[in-house]
């Protein structure tokens, strides 16, 4: 994957996203099909509809480049499917619910980008050894672990693992007919080698009753790093052409 160059005038946040623990899960495309942004499709995997919960820790967070005091590192825990654009063909990701410990994030989430962010007491630990790293993020009875190297490797070309971390665009739904797109640039992740995951299956609980099946596929564990967020646009207004960014 190329990382882009971004424009500085047009980031409004900056931050770290780091040691993203992601499992994937095949859904009913019908379900999602409801979740879709005005002209977008769902992108399948060998014909799957998939959905991933992504848990990760969050840090050093600037707004147009003031830090939000108390807001520098926690817990964030979001659901999302894999779509694509019908106007450029650019390949990203639908949140369905995201949830995060701090109520400035959430509320700015909410009112300005219109995402459904929610505030919920996501707590994280991490702690390092010579070679390992064990990493858990918890909501209530819900646990996200995992126990890795600290040794890392480059993604598999065509993989399940390229298909769900490298993705290029988030699709938000401002309205029935207006949807923008959303770049984060970001250097290329790479995966944790010999990571051992554990997910508390109750964790759909945190979905709409309708997620209750989904059945569940596969558990990777990212590096992650900093991150530059573009302000939206709308789709309706972009060229034909692909953008060569990433989203977490």
């Amino acid at each position: 994957m190329k990382t882009a160059t971004n424009n500085h005038k047009s980031i409004f946040m900056t931050g770290n996203w780091e040691d993203l623990i992601i499992s994937t899960f095949e859904v009913d495309k019908k379900i999602l099909e409801a979740y879709l942004p005005n002209n977008t499709e769902l992108d399948l995997y060998k014909g799957k509809a998939l959905m991933s919960v992504v848990a990760f820790t969050f840090s050093k967070v600037k707004f147009f480049g003031f830090k939000i005091p108390f807001h520098q590192k926690f817990g964030q825990i979001n659901f999302r499917f894999y779509a694509k654009s019908k106007i450029n063909g650019a390949k990203g990701v639908v949140f369905i619910k995201e949830f995060a410990p701090k109520p400035i994030i959430a509320l700015i989430a909410n009112t300005l980008y219109n995402e459904p962010f929610f505030f919920r007491n996501v707590k994280r630990n991490k702690r390092i050894t010579q070679s390992k790293k064990s990493i858990k993020y918890s909501y209530k009875n819900i646990d996200i672990k995992a126990l890795t190297s600290k040794t890392t490797k480059a993604l598999t070309k065509n993989s399940l693992n390229e298909f769900i971390v490298d993705r290029y665009i988030a699709f938000v739904k401002r309205s029935n007919t207006k949807t923008f797109q959303y770049k984060i640039y970001h250097k290329p992740w790479k995966l944790y080698k010999g990571a051992l995951t554990e997910i508390n299956k109750n964790i759909i609980f945190m979905l709409p009753k309708k997620f209750e099946n989904a059945k569940y596929l596969n558990t990777c564990v990212v590096d992650g790093s900093a991150v530059s967020v573009e302000k939206g646009i709308l789709q309706h207004k972009l060229l034909s052409t692909k953008a060569k960014h990433s989203f977490a």
